[in-house]
């Protein structure tokens, strides 16, 4: 008896081996199928109908004749960036920072625009999904087209990626909010922690892209720390993993049944803010001048650079210990400023521990969450892409009579 066999499994070979193709191609093209057939173990007429179907699908092109060779020059081909695109969102306290990108990652356009979740968060999400459409414009495309979204935010994301937390710099706390983005937003979305992006973009661009092991000790409004082990971003078993801020503080001994300061009561832009009214420093008070002023030599500004320097020596002497880091890296708005950090913080971590990981200031500045952010959605919208062009197409099963 004739035994017939189902498709499924050629369909699924043609798959792979489509993947295959298409992944040397976004590694190494421009590239002909010769020299792809000379990258990866198959034939050359199996990598033809690969390219072919890629074709098909639209996630390559053709861009051109190779040159420099004997006989005809062959095609070469390479991943279509206007397969998909992808927005990254840095939804901060004050402000918002968009960016859209193509599916190599490439910003197309960019944003910004003044926060508007004192309005509410109705408004704050109007404003993300305008600014989102605003972007999908500006490369052709309706919102509804765009693969995929990832928005940074200044609150604990839970484990159902929508539950909002620790999220005083939002409205209503960020009560409702995830949810709401989820519900307006027409195209997959990803909530993350907004110092958990940018520890990203330091793992990818940065400070951290020769080490799996690192702290980044993100120091503006308030507090954060993106815990980098093994390569990988860790978030805990709820999503507030690096939430350094509610730590105890060192400053105070609590009596018997009465809780103790926390880290973010002596750290951050509202207590230096307080700290240079209580002096009497000149200007508004904010970090940016009372950072001008320690730079210029006065003894106010520098007594807060060096409080700040010791409570994030303090932070990372918490830290170290447990997840034994290779590297500190320094960022947000006030944590950058390494030039008069850096030393004072050392200084301050002999004091305090034994362990000595060296601290080093990032150079992202105010596009870290926002670069994390493009380059993790650009990432997924890449995925999403290859997958789809890569999957075989169902086919009708035959029926019990043929």
């Amino acid at each position: 008896m004739t035994r017939r066999y189902p498709a499924g499994p050629q369909r699924l070979l043609r798959s792979l081996n489509g993947r295959a193709v298409l992944e040397a191609i976004d590694e190494a093209g421009p590239v002909t199928t010769t020299d792809l057939a000379g990258r990866i173990p198959l034939s050359r007429p199996t990598v033809a109908a690969a390219v072919g179907l890629l074709l098909e699908r639209g996630v390559i092109t053709e861009v051109g004749p190779a040159t420099g060779r004997k006989g005809p020059a062959p095609a070469q081909y390479e991943v279509n960036a206007h397969c998909a695109f992808a927005i990254g969102l840095d939804v901060g306290h004050r402000r918002i920072r968009a960016a859209v990108a193509d599916v190599t990652g490439r910003v197309r356009a960019r944003a910004e625009a003044e926060q508007h979740g004192d309005q509410g968060a109705g408004a704050l999400v109007g404003q993300v999904l305008e600014m989102c459409g605003d972007l999908a414009g500006q490369v052709g495309r309706e919102l509804s087209d765009i693969t995929q979204v990832v928005a940074g935010l200044p609150a604990a994301v839970g484990p159902d990626g929508r539950r909002l937390s620790y999220a005083a710099g939002l409205p209503d706390a960020g009560a409702g909010l995830g949810e709401a983005f989820g519900r307006a937003v027409p195209v997959p979305l990803v909530l993350e922690n907004d110092v958990n992006l940018a520890a990203l973009a330091e793992r990818t661009h940065g400070r951290g892209t020769d080490t799996d092991d690192f702290v980044l000790v993100s120091l503006g409004v308030g507090l954060g720390l993106g815990l980098v082990v093994d390569g990988r971003v860790r978030r805990g078993a709820t999503g507030v993993a690096g939430e350094a801020g509610y730590l105890p503080s060192d400053r105070m001994i609590a009596p018997a049944g009465q809780r103790r300061d926390l880290v973010q009561e002596h750290l951050g832009a509202r207590y230096i803010s307080a700290e240079a009214r209580r002096l009497g420093l000149p200007g508004d008070g904010s970090p940016r001048t009372v950072f001008a002023l320690a730079r210029a030599g006065d003894p106010g500004a520098l007594a807060i650079v060096d409080d700040t320097a010791r409570s994030v020596a303090y932070v990372v002497a918490c830290v170290v210990p447990l997840i034994d880091p290779a590297l500190i890296v320094l960022g947000g708005a006030i944590g950058a400023n390494g030039d008069l950090l850096l030393e004072a913080v050392d200084r301050h971590l002999a004091d305090f521990s034994t362990f000595r990981p060296p601290v080093v200031a990032s150079g992202l500045g105010q596009d870290a969450v926002l670069t994390g952010a493009t380059t993790m959605s650009a990432e997924l919208a890449r995925e999403a892409a290859f997958a789809a062009a890569t999957t075989p197409v169902p086919q009708a099963e035959p029926s019990a009579l043929s």
